[in-house]
């Protein structure tokens, strides 16, 4: 057991301050080796500066494979990275796999759609808008509380200046929102 919490004191520190992608690897084998499931820890790894995005996302698809349970918390997370480190919309679309991979996930929560609605650049159109609310579209039939999806649809239309839409999502979110759904 003593050894077993030096270990992850051990890779919790590589993972926070290694600059080497070659060691943060050999830190990530040796944690799935000795199948360590903390998410906080991978989270810690997912998050060093020195990955690049494909490393990062490398490093989500392993830990989502062997430890399937945490993969709502892990892909939520990396959605939420790439989000937070794109500049002039780079990322985005990442953003949008990983988001979209924690849903299916968990296809009756509703926070990886709100996320994705939320991060929408009308800027750059990234990810395109249609694709965006087929997605949050087609969730509603599938999450517990639809209200909130419905409110950023109507968000969504009315920033397109579409006032037909956006009035019928508000309309709609309000009914599901006095269902208590």
């Amino acid at each position: 057991m003593r050894t077993s919490y030096k270990l992850k004191q051990d890779l919790e520190e590589i993972f926070r301050t290694s600059n080497s992608s070659d060691e943060l690897f050999d830190a990530f084998r040796a944690a799935i080796e000795k199948k360590i499931h903390d998410e906080d820890l991978y989270k810690i790894l997912l998050r060093n500066k020195a990955l690049s995005a494909d490393e990062i996302s490398m490093f989500a698809e392993k830990i989502c494979k062997e430890f399937p349970d945490l993969s709502y918390n892990i892909y939520f997370c990396v959605g939420q990275l790439f989000e937070s480190i794109s500049s002039y919309g780079k990322y985005l679309e990442r953003a949008f796999l990983f988001y979209s991979k924690a849903a299916n996930s968990k296809p009756s929560l509703n926070e990886p759609y709100l996320a994705i609605a939320k991060m929408y650049n009308f800027e750059f159109n990234i990810p395109k808008f249609e694709t965006i609310i087929q997605v949050i579209e087609d969730a509603i039939a599938r999450v517990d509380l639809k209200s909130p999806l419905c409110f950023s649809l109507a968000n969504l239309y009315k920033k397109i200046g579409n006032n037909e839409k956006s009035i019928g999502y508000q309309k709609l979110g309000e009914i599901y929102q006095r269902e208590g759904n």
